[in-house]
């Protein structure tokens, strides 16, 4: 077996044991029987099982008795960092996949917001590479800016200014920067830490969410990378084009479901 082969051969083991994954999350807490769990995905009901003893063995899901299984807590939460992350109920197993994904692809801060309409403000709801040794000194040593990264108004940087700029409609008149910003689908402003910047893309379904086949979606949050400011070449023009790739396959390849009651997410 050549190396292309084995790779595709990883990749599917590896997708097919994330969606038996995404059968638990989509069946919620509590313990669920095999049947039910392979009656959400397009396996037989022994490869099911075989594969939830991988995730029991990666301490994800646990087995509370004889064909019973159910999601571990933790399992929903794996994008947390302490202090930058506003606690979510929203499942975000995907959201972490893309975050780690984008991260390993940049070595850079990865973030995740989205917005609460009640507040006006946008909240960080995951991240990636928040534990790098030079992002945790300089966050330390800027005060307050941690808090400011978790929540602030959405016109105050790039990841709020990305979701501000596509929520209005087409036909409304927008101020220049947030037509700008709309026009290219990306923003680029200094982060709450000196020195460093955040460059965002908007974000209109969650991976892993799902939606209505026909909708038009509307934008959920923002992807943002945080990085050190003076990087080579332009990072508005290259992180942009990676973040609105990777965003688009990654939704791509997420579950779409036909129910309308199941289309809308809500946030904090």
């Amino acid at each position: 077996m050549d190396i292309g082969t084995r790779s595709s051969h990883r990749r599917r083991e590896r997708d097919r044991t994330n969606a038996v994954l995404h059968a638990l999350l989509q069946l919620g807490a509590g313990p669920h029987k095999s049947r039910a769990i392979a009656a959400r995905t397009t396996m037989d009901e022994d490869e099911v099982r075989r594969r939830l003893l991988q995730l029991h063995a990666a301490q994800l899901c646990d087995r509370p008795r004889y064909g019973f299984w159910e999601l571990r807590p933790t399992a929903a939460a794996l994008t947390s960092a302490p202090g930058l992350v506003q606690p979510s109920a929203t499942p975000l197993l995907d959201v972490g996949l893309l975050l780690d994904d984008l991260h390993s692809r940049t070595q850079q801060v990865v973030l995740l917001h989205s917005y609460s309409p009640v507040t006006g403000e946008r909240l960080c709801l995951a991240a990636a590479g928040a534990y790098d040794v030079p992002f945790r000194r300089e966050l330390a040593l800027t005060p307050g800016a941690v808090d400011r990264l978790r929540q602030a108004p959405l016109d105050s940087d790039a990841p709020g200014l990305a979701i501000l700029a596509n929520l209005a409609g087409q036909d409304i008149p927008l101020r220049e920067d947030l037509r700008q910003i709309r026009s290219a689908q990306v923003a680029l402003t200094e982060s709450p830490m000196p020195g460093w910047i955040l460059v965002s893309v908007p974000v209109r379904r969650l991976p892993g969410a799902p939606a209505v086949p026909g909708a038009e979606p509307r934008v959920v949050a923002a992807v943002s990378i945080l990085a050190p400011d003076g990087a080579q070449g332009n990072p508005l023009v290259a992180y942009g084009r990676l973040m609105r790739n990777v965003v688009r396959a990654a939704i791509g390849t997420s579950v779409v479901i036909a129910q309308p009651r199941f289309a809308a997410a809500q946030f904090a």
